[in-house]
């Protein structure tokens, strides 16, 4: 039983092997009517490269090379179903245009034989690049050689004094090659000087398909040029979408950069800007990589949390507990303001909580200007007063906390260090509590376009400007002459200038106060005590109301008796009734 079953598996094997040869020698076929483009332009896309490719044959696949981040490397595979079609399109193809550019077909190869390939031209140019310097080398030597002899010909000596004369020739051949050798060695490089001569323009958004005559052409407008150069990509030989051009004028150079949009080439606007050396380049790069590591702090964060008491250090010891949960709502209270991206830390203004109800303005001043230090300025000192709660004077209650703003954030600084926390300030268990106060900027360049503008209004200071009083006589002027004007049915008026929309002019919400108003008159209305005059034209007399009387059989019994009763008590005295004892 054994010997019957093992045959049938060898031969499984064997047909899975066949089965695979079959698929690897299908995939040789495909690959040798594959073919690679390269030279390909930007604009190229897999349709109309399989387009100008099925000219010549059945097409199975079209692939592009692309970048990580998607650009086109300027490569690509056509594959052909067989390889006398795909021999024929490489023939007919090879060095043609495509899209405005000269493509380059040949066969595709594997990566090991384009590896090998590679290396092998690599090491060609390198021996040829060898031959070619020795050859120079050599050359020179000859010439060198050639010329000295030339020199020594004409003179006519003896034997001796020849022989003389070639040993004092070969020394003097010694002497130019070292002499040459030190020349070689300190040749300087030659420095271009195009950019200090700020005749030399740096060009960006240059069409990809503009060529270096493209962009002369373009640019001679404004003068003469020596050159215009694209800037090409080394590897995939595109361009790159920039381009240097060098007037002969410099005054040509500064029109091209004054241009602005007028300057146009092939659909695209072109940016100028003054061509910059290699070194200044690499310094703007390395500073915008500098800029860009540095964390902006524009809100100036870090200030939060200056003067914090931290539970169990030496600033903790003797602060009580009041104190100490005071603090805590304080910062709660700033880290929700700090919400808002609008809120930022004031480096120049701080908060000083827990005042005696019985301190003023001068007083804080007193205290603050002692540990501020030299030379500081006050802008503002203020004690926070509540205006609800009136004492006789006028003068409201004491919220004890008030304000102090410096020009400088040392000053302050100084004042938070050496006030905050401090026992001999107020009293043991009461301390003052100082840290940066947290403002809004929204506010701060209101309150100083305020100040702008009342210091231009003012005749006596430096910023004085008169014409600013005339434009706003002008506009009031125009707003009276405009509300004469306006008729009641007009609805509001616009005025120009920079106004927001409120909120009290969206459509729902005045369409709601339409309808309360409306419901409000009609109340009004329905409630007035209105004069006999109006009652009289509301009144309305209503006519009787006919009886219809039936005639013939159907008669109306109801309206003869009531007749009758009526008839009865009109007419006669009345009966008198019996009493019930007669």
């Amino acid at each position: 039983m054994e010997e019957n079953t093992k045959p049938p598996k060898n031969e499984a094997v064997k047909e899975v092997l066949r089965q695979r040869k079959k698929q690897s020698k299908q995939v040789l076929k495909e690959k040798r009517a594959r073919l690679m483009v390269k030279n390909l332009p930007f604009k190229a896309t897999e349709e109309n490269l399989k387009e100008h490719f099925e000219k010549y044959g059945e097409i199975k696949s079209v692939k592009l090379l692309r970048k990580p981040d998607g650009k086109l490397v300027g490569c690509g595979f056509v594959q052909f179903a067989f390889v006398q079609k795909a021999a024929k399109a490489k023939h007919y193809t090879n060095h043609q245009p495509f899209l405005g550019r000269n493509i380059l077909v040949d066969f595709a190869l594997s990566k090991d034989k384009f590896k090998k390939q590679k290396l092998k031209k690599e090491k060609e140019v390198k021996t040829e690049i060898k031959q070619e310097d020795v050859e120079i080398k050599e050359a020179e030597e000859i010439k060198e050689k050639i010329d000295i002899d030339e020199d020594t010909k004409p003179l006519d000596l003896d034997s001796e004094n020849e022989s003389n004369s070639e040993d004092e020739n070969l020394d003097d051949d010694d002497d130019i090659k070292e002499e040459n050798d030190d020349v070689e060695e300190i040749k300087p490089k030659v420095i271009s000087n195009d950019v200090n001569e700020g005749k030399t323009v740096f060009i960006k958004n240059v069409p990809f398909a503009a060529t270096n005559e493209d962009v002369k052409l373009c640019m001679s407008q404004y003068g003469p040029i020596y050159y215009a150069l694209v800037v090409m990509d080394k590897i995939t030989e595109h361009s790159k979408g920039t381009a240097f051009v060098k007037f002969r004028n410099k005054e040509d150079a500064e029109k091209a950069l004054q241009a602005g949009t007028e300057l146009t080439l092939m659909g695209n606007t072109l940016d100028c800007h003054p061509a910059l050396q290699r070194g200044e380049v690499e310094q703007k790069l390395t500073d915008k990589k500098e800029k860009k590591s540095e964390p902006k702090d524009s809100r100036n964060l870090y200030l939060v949390k200056e003067g914090v008491i931290l539970a169990g250090t030496k600033a903790a010891q003797g602060v009580s507990a009041s104190d100490m949960a005071k603090r805590l709502q304080l910062e709660q209270y700033k880290t929700q303001m700090l919400r808002n991206l609008n809120m930022f830390v004031s480096k120049e203004r701080i908060v000083i909580h827990n005042l005696p109800a019985t301190w003023d303005d001068k007083k804080l001043k007193i205290l603050v200007e002692k540990y501020a230090g030299q030379g500081a300025v006050f802008r503002e000192v203020r004690t926070m007063r509540d205006m609800k709660n009136v004492d006789a004077k006028g003068v409201g209650a004491s919220k004890e906390f008030g304000f102090v703003t410096f020009t400088k954030h040392e000053h302050a600084l100084n004042v938070l260090r050496a006030l905050n926390n401090n026992p001999n300030i107020f009293s043991p268990t009461k301390r003052p509590i100082v840290a940066f106060s947290i403002e809004n900027r929204v506010m701060v360049n209101a309150r100083q376009k305020r100040m702008e503008k009342s210091r231009q209004k003012n005749p006596k200071h430096k910023d004085y400007n008169p014409e600013l009083n005339k434009i706003e006589d002008e506009s009031k002027k125009r707003k009276f002459e405009v509300e004469e004007n306006l008729q009641e049915f007009s609805g509001v008026p616009a005025k120009p200038g920079p106004q927001k929309m409120r909120s009290r002019y969206k459509l729902s919400t005045q369409a709601k106060l339409h309808h309360e108003n409306l419901k409000k008159e009609k109340k009004k209305k329905k409630f007035a005590k209105k004069s006999l005059s109006e009652k009289k034209q509301e009144f309305t007399k209503q006519p009787r109301q006919k009886i219809n009387q039936k005639k013939g059989n159907d008669r109306d019994d109801f309206s003869k008796l009531v007749s009758d009763y009526k008839n009865r008590l009109t007419s006669g005295p009345f009966p008198t009734k019996a009493k019930w004892y007669e």
